[in-house]
């Protein structure tokens, strides 16, 4: 049973847009840079300032983490939403979509269990080093902000998971709720980023 008053705050506080008001101290509206994503990654990029991004993951990270690890899985999901669909990121820029949400996912995960993040960041290595044609990694960020690779992290990761026993329960089912939930995300900034390039058209 979902408290209401701890999911309204597990939503409130994965709704704040850290990196947003962190590159605003620098004068940079991420709103419209990049992929006018407003999480940690863009600000960098925006910025070019690496605690920028160091400060708006690690805070990112903490929005799903406290949730999660004080109320339980499903607030730090909601969490993560909340930085997905930030209800401020909508106030400030008309945007339902205001973040990937990589970092808060992280977050959650630690909450969760710990040993989540050392297999995702197996598979990442994996996935970029091996099964990706030219391997580099940075080129490969700077052109799709790893929006592929990240649906792929994500769904072998729960699927190891649930296969070694470390999801069960309700942490299983929240986690099935969030990659859904993300990888459909990725899709659609990855759509942004083709009609934008031209790599692909949809009528």
């Amino acid at each position: 049973m979902i408290d209401t008053t701890y999911a309204l705050l597990s939503y409130l506080f994965g709704s704040i847009p850290f990196a947003y008001i962190l590159a605003r101290l620098y004068g940079k509206d991420i709103a419209n840079f990049g992929d006018r994503n407003l999480g940690a990654t863009n600000a960098y990029y925006a910025t070019g300032r690496l605690w920028v991004w160091v400060a708006a993951a690690v805070l990112d990270a903490l929005k799903a983490f406290v949730p999660a690890y004080f109320w339980g899985p499903w607030y730090g999901v909601i969490a993560v939403f909340g930085h997905i669909f930030s209800i401020f990121g909508f106030l400030l820029v008309r945007r339902l979509v205001s973040g990937a949400g990589t970092a808060s996912t992280i977050g959650l995960a630690l909450a969760v269990e710990p040993r989540l993040v050392p297999i995702a960041f197996g598979i990442f290595v994996a996935y970029y080093l091996v099964l990706r044609p030219g391997g580099g990694i940075m080129d490969f960020f700077a052109v799709e902000r790893g929006y592929t690779g990240g649906m792929v992290m994500l769904w072998a990761t729960y699927a190891l998971a649930c296969r070694f026993g470390l999801l069960v329960g309700d942490a299983a089912d929240a986690l099935l709720a969030l990659v859904v939930v993300v990888s459909f995300i990725y899709a659609y900034r990855l759509r942004y980023l083709y009609v934008k390039w031209g790599i692909l058209r949809f009528r």
